[in-house]
């Protein structure tokens, strides 16, 4: 009986420690998850600003395509 009640105590004693070990590597898992999500969220907020400074690019190219075109119309009236 004694035997016995060692081997069960061993084997409760040696699943509390890998059920110990499974929840700190769950742990793990679930902050590297939260880690991985800030970072997505951070490539999609950089993606969102530097789409916006292209287009912002691109308005201020045109805006000098006018202008450029404007300039030469006024400067094509000037005889040299």
């Amino acid at each position: 009986v004694n035997d016995i009640s060692g081997a069960i105590a061993a084997a409760v004693e040696q699943q509390t420690a890998t059920t110990n070990e499974i929840g700190r590597n769950v742990q793990e898992a679930a902050k590297a998850s939260s880690e991985i999500t800030h970072s997505i969220q951070s490539v999609a907020r950089t993606s969102r600003e530097a789409a916006q400074g292209a287009r912002e690019t691109q308005k201020a190219a045109q805006l000098l395509t006018e202008l450029s075109t404007n300039m030469q119309r006024i400067l094509s009236g000037f005889r040299f």
